[in-house]
């Protein structure tokens, strides 16, 4: 692993005098998320997807596959019952801290319907939640606030000078995920990033073209059927508003 030397910068009230140009260690601990389609289950995709991939790391187990031992279904975050306090990104994660969930083969996510329509079924609790086979572990998930701006959800162009590379350092400090939200084409999106590379070129996503610099990107795991993939640090500049770090306690 390269490393850079950047400006002082605090985080978590320390400072962090150097960077390394890319971590990529979170990313063989991704489960793959399934795809959303338009059920609007982002929030409970992206912090089923944080919880997967730090019990991963904490049990080894690399290149997970669909079905393995923690592929969580996201329809138990978004039926279980669980009271939550603090930002509303935050709000679906202590649902985990119960010590047990649902695995997707006991309760797959599907967005789409046989003929092809959306599946709003997702949202609703089956009647027998509280009785399926449940899968334990013995785990607390934290959070800590990297950044919130912007008056909603929607807000774009609030990110601020240095808040990219307070981003860098969490990953890199917790080597554990970050849940953010961003503008996606006029909706609220959550996702989690999980790495970040200098010198790599990633997509620059509903961004106007004259905005992105082509160089230095963040890995992101989305719930669009796949496992990661590269978006452009100017994507995040100008699209993020919510920026918060997930751990184990």
């Amino acid at each position: 692993m390269k490393w850079i030397s950047i400006a002082l910068l605090l985080v978590s009230g320390k400072a962090m005098s150097s960077l390394p140009e890319s971590h990529t260690d979170l990313i063989p601990y991704v489960q793959e998320a399934p795809d959303q389609g338009d059920t609007a289950t982002c929030l409970f995709q992206g912090s089923t997807g944080a919880v997967e991939l730090l019990l991963n790391q904490k049990f080894n187990i690399r290149y997970p596959k669909s079905g393995d031992i923690f592929d969580i279904s996201e329809r138990f975050a978004i039926s279980h019952r669980a009271k939550a306090r603090g930002h509303w990104i935050e709000r679906v994660l202590p649902k985990f801290n119960q010590g047990w969930a649902i695995h997707s083969d006991d309760l797959p996510f599907n967005a789409y319907n046989s003929d092809g329509s959306n599946n709003n079924s997702v949202w609703r609790r089956p009647s027998d939640f509280y009785q399926k086979p449940r899968m334990e572990f013995d785990i607390k998930v934290k959070t800590s606030k990297i950044f919130a701006y912007g008056k909603s959800k929607y807000s774009k162009y609030v990110v601020r000078s240095g808040d990219i590379e307070k981003v860098k350092a969490a990953i890199v400090k917790n080597n554990a995920p970050v849940l953010i939200n961003y503008n996606h084409r006029g909706w609220w999106h959550v996702v989690n990033i999980v790495g970040f590379d200098d010198n790599a070129k990633g997509v620059c996503l509903h961004t106007p073209e004259h905005e992105c610099s082509g160089k230095g990107a963040f890995y992101v795991r989305d719930s669009l059927g796949k496992a990661t993939h590269l978006r452009d640090y100017d994507w995040f500049r100008v699209n993020v508003n919510t920026a918060f770090a997930v751990t184990l306690e």
